[in-house]
């Protein structure tokens, strides 16, 4: 497993009142290809050492078994703790399988080795397909589901204490932080435009990364921001914040936040060998689910977080392996909100969902 997992830092934050570039000749996303890897977010989450070693003792065991080598792109996240349970238990060999795992540090990086061949499916944000789709990449397809409600709307404490005070506080220069053309705007945006609000009512400041944004939050720069799990349960701890909202609340409780995606060729040559993985997977959610506390004993020395912390933040971003029809449904609705913000000029989705190797589910 590459080990990948330095902390990025970008350029300070710059402030913008409005935000979205207007849409291409093509009806999709106008985002440059430096704008677009800017706006993929660091996850800060590392695989400690000791889990790194743990995942490559299972690594040799499913080499013994298949010669055939599945490489799979992830990010340091709460979305894929069935796929780190499943490798770390012995499923994917049990299966038959022989799945080589490489973290990336953001979800460009993750693409960008997806695109180059290097690996054969990601695990990654949704927007993050759909914009390099809209870009250009048109092999690319959404092909699973990984995680589900991660992403949150986070207040520090002393501001605001739900929505509808974020609401009210409308026009008041409340400060919110986000970054472009991500899950986590969606949400941010999602729930001012639910409400009929919108960027020019507050004051706005988008990031080059994550962890940027949450130190800003700890420190009283900012009042309200968007994070991923486990490190928006970090924040919350540290900086004693609220939780207001979450990815469930903008697109649909059965709407990922975080997908596999594949491309067309792999989907049409190896689509078998990718429902096999995909099967492991939701044998590996029902683990989670059937017994969450040995789950978090397998997971927490591969994550090398303290157990309570990630106990809550694998509770509110837990596994979601299939996307059914409501999950796809609940795409579609995220996506209107990139359209409003002008990433793209029509909903692109259902040419991105490629679902049908999911293991069960028709949709």
């Amino acid at each position: 497993m590459t080990d990948d997992t330095h902390e990025h830092r970008g350029p300070e934050p710059c402030n913008h009142a409005h935000s979205a570039e207007p849409a291409t000749a093509r009806a999709r996303s106008s985002l440059s290809r430096r704008n677009f890897l800017t706006a993929c977010g660091c996850v800060a989450l590392p695989i400690s050492a000791a889990g790194s070693a743990m995942l490559a003792a299972a690594g040799r065991a499913e080499a013994q078994v298949s010669d055939e080598v599945l490489r799979i792109g992830h990010l340091p996240a709460g979305c894929v703790s069935h796929l780190l349970l499943a490798k770390a238990t012995g499923m994917f060999a049990e299966a038959g399988l022989n799945v080589e795992l490489t973290q990336f540090n953001g979800p460009a990086d993750n693409l960008q080795a997806l695109v180059a061949g290097g690996i054969h499916a990601m695990h990654n944000p949704w927007t993050t397909t759909l914009a390099a789709y809209a870009n250009g990449t048109d092999n690319l397809r959404i092909v699973g589901g990984s995680g589900i409600s991660g992403v949150e709307l986070v207040a520090r404490e002393g501001s605001v204490k739900n929505v509808r005070e974020f609401i009210e506080a409308a026009g008041t220069g409340l400060r919110v932080g986000t970054l472009r053309l991500d899950t986590l705007e969606v949400v941010g945006y999602g729930t001012m435009a639910q409400n009929g609000k919108s960027y020019e009512d507050y004051e706005m400041t988008f990031f080059p990364s994550m962890v940027g944004m949450g130190e800003a939050l700890a420190s009283g720069d900012i009042d309200v921001c968007t994070l991923v799990q486990p490190y928006a349960e970090t924040v919350v701890r540290d900086a004693n914040g609220i939780y207001l909202a979450d990815s469930n609340d903008v697109w649909g409780p059965e709407a990922p936040d975080c997908v596999i995606t594949s491309t067309t060729e792999m989907m049409d040559g190896k689509g078998e060998l990718m429902t096999a993985y995909m099967t492991v997977l939701s044998e590996a959610a029902r683990s989670f689910y059937n017994d969450f506390e040995a789950a978090l004993d397998v997971l927490q020395p591969i994550y090398g977080a303290p157990r309570e912390i990630l106990a809550i933040a694998l509770k509110r971003q837990s596994p979601d392996p299939v996307i059914n029809a409501a999950g796809a449904s609940g795409i579609r609705d995220g996506v209107r909100y990139l359209i409003e913000l002008g990433y793209f000029e029509t909903n692109i989705a259902d040419e991105v969902l490629m679902l049908e190797r999911q293991p069960g589910v028709v949709v």
